[in-house]
């Protein structure tokens, strides 16, 4: 277990306590003394230890493992999220009734029941937000036109219609039935292009094959391209390449290149290969990209597609004006109004929408499927049509 879930499951115990000490208040007590916290927390942290790691090697199980797995870890995302909340509320209505006592007494039982009703609408917002991410809001779809700077790009390369999905995480979370819903929804919108930006598959390579009859049926009229993300690693880079090679016509760019001709204009479209390790970088640098800026022709508009944003700066540097990358899932879980104030900062310092350094662009997707656990909070899934303009 590394250090970042040791942290995480620390915080939840320290939630449960918290919730607890508000469930006393509610119920006219007094709440937990300073010992009957510290004893509470060291069951809750035993107690936190044990079932992760049951719970995270049932959740890609079927039946009362799956239940159990999927349960466990929305509740404890949700009590862990109306823990803060409750937090937030302690202080402020703590302080708030502090300063008050200054020039009106308010006596104990007073203080005891402001603190329990503002306790308890945190504890409803943090328990209902994270029921409804998971009965409604991870299954909504955004389709977002975004457009993006190319330099060089003509008339032609203007009009061109390019969809973005990635993150699909095909397996007990992403069927078949599933799958052929987005697909579907893809081909409708006839894009011109599409491209996966990596972890189409999950973790079980049992998924590749009913996985990739469904991408086959994908059409744009300049094809599919892709490249892996480091689920793909997890699943067997060699199994997924081999289904798709199989049961498709996806093209997967593998530290390679392709140019394409849109209507007379060419465009040259490179994508790297996922290490499948050191996922929660923020920066970093990947050894096929010196090599490949010069390998292109010189003058042709290109587009680099990465499973991970991080490697941007380096894009930067190396002569892509625009990379598209997913990875982050946009976080899952973001608070209102702050697209990049999200779970996934923790992982990534690049983590949804547009991005710039210089004139070179960004774009990170929110991905199409969900991992760990499926809920989304003002994060829905997202299908992007990307259309290119000049500088």
């Amino acid at each position: 277990m590394n250090r970042l879930l040791r942290i995480a499951l620390v915080a939840l115990s320290a939630a449960q306590v918290l919730i607890l000490h508000w469930a006393t208040l509610a119920t006219g007590g007094s709440g937990l003394s300073a010992a009957q916290a510290l004893a509470c927390f060291a069951v809750a942290l035993l107690t936190n230890l044990t079932l992760f790691p049951m719970a995270r090697r049932r959740i890609r199980a079927e039946g009362l493992g799956l239940v159990f797995s999927r349960g466990w870890i929305i509740g404890s995302i949700a009590a862990l999220w109306a823990g803060l909340l409750l937090a937030v509320a302690f202080v402020f209505l703590g302080g708030s009734v502090w300063l008050v006592g200054w020039a009106v007494q308010i006596g104990e039982p007073t203080r005891s029941l402001i603190l329990a009703g503002g306790g308890g609408l945190a504890i409803a917002l943090g328990f209902g937000s994270i029921l409804w991410g998971y009965l409604i809001g991870q299954r909504w779809v955004s389709v977002p036109s975004v457009a993006l700077p190319m330099r060089g790009a003509n008339s032609s390369l203007t009009e061109i219609q390019i969809a973005q999905i990635t993150d699909l995480h095909i397996g007990p979370m992403m069927r078949a039935p599933k799958l052929r819903g987005y697909v579907d929804r893809i081909n409708r919108l006839q894009p011109d292009l599409i491209v996966i930006t990596g972890d189409i598959f999950d973790f079980d390579p049992q998924f590749i094959a009913e996985g990739c009859i469904e991408l086959g049926r994908l059409q744009a009229r300049h094809g599919v391209l892709a490249v892996l993300g480091n689920h793909d690693v997890y699943t067997g880079v060699e199994a997924v390449v081999a289904g798709l090679e199989q049961h498709t016509t996806i093209r997967v760019l593998r530290d390679d290149w392709v140019q394409l001709d849109v209507d007379g204009a060419a465009l040259c479209i490179a994508g790297i290969e996922d290490p499948g390790e050191g996922w929660r970088e923020r920066e970093a640098e990947h050894p096929a990209l010196d090599r490949l800026a010069p390998e292109l022709p010189a003058g042709i508009p290109r587009i680099l597609l990465s499973h991970r944003p991080s490697y941007f700066a380096h894009a930067a540097r190396s002569g892509f004006p625009l990379v598209l990358a997913g990875h982050t899932h946009g976080g899952q879980l973001r608070l209102p109004f702050a697209r990049n104030f999200n779970a996934a900062r923790v992982i990534a310092h690049w983590t949804a929408g547009r991005f710039d350094i210089g004139d070179a662009t960004l774009y990170v997707s929110q991905g199409l499927g969900v991992a760990g656990l499926p809920v989304r909070l003002n994060c829905p899934r997202e299908i992007s049509m990307i259309r290119l303009t000049r500088n």
